[in-house]
């Protein structure tokens, strides 16, 4: 028995479909999109023929071309829709995300308002190609809560920050194949132009971003 899929839910009922990062969709799937959005119709087998009712549309979201695991759409796609380019959030709002998505005990608005910053600096410095979407600000929010509280130390304190933004962003920001350096080590240098320099010495290898 044929079950409709969210295509033909959304073509039978007049509705919207959405398409989430349709830049890593694959090419065999675009081309049946390809021709409901030419010709608002879809031949399934062993179905028949479904038309689209007034009022379907498509509607679907990419990131960049560069981001890894995207590909380029055809101008077949681009020739069938139209194109909203959209920056990031702004500041106050990234940290309203942040806030609600990792609510951490003990995190004052100052503080994870300089986690904002410092996750927004990665998409302008220099030697970063790809810098950190809010994701970054979230996930530091949130490891630095725990580690405040496994390592019995205040929150805010700035080893455990800095360590919660190494894992955080070293793997989410992608360099410049020129710039010769490590995303580690752009890390530090962001952290240390937000929140300061370190405030003791560091213990050995506290903040090695190889060590668990």
């Amino acid at each position: 028995m044929f079950v409709d899929g969210p295509l033909v839910l959304a073509m039978r009922a007049g509705g919207l479909l959405y398409v989430e990062e349709i830049n890593r969709v694959p090419e065999e799937t675009l081309n049946v999109l390809i021709t409901v959005m030419s010709e608002a119709e879809l031949t399934v087998p062993r179905l028949g023929l479904v038309h689209a009712e007034a009022g379907f549309r498509l509607v679907a979201a990419m990131n960049p071309f560069d981001a890894v695991g995207t590909e380029r759409i055809s101008s077949a796609i681009y020739d069938r829709t139209c194109r909203i380019s959209m920056d990031y959030q702004s500041a106050a709002t990234e940290a309203q995300i942040v806030a609600l998505r990792a609510p951490a005990a003990g995190v004052a608005d100052d503080w994870r308002a300089l986690v904002v910053e410092l996750v927004r600096r990665t998409r302008s410095h220099p030697d970063v190609r790809i810098g950190s979407s809010v994701r970054g600000a979230i996930d530091i929010v949130a490891i630095a809560g725990r580690l405040w509280s496994m390592r019995g130390v205040a929150p805010g304190d700035w080893h455990a920050g800095l360590d919660a933004a190494l894992v955080s962003l070293s793997g989410r920001i992608r360099m410049h194949e020129s710039a010769g350096r490590r995303p580690e080590d752009v890390v530090r240098e962001l952290y240390e132009a937000v929140f300061g320099p370190p405030p003791s010495d560091e213990e050995p290898g506290g903040s090695d971003p190889g060590e668990a």
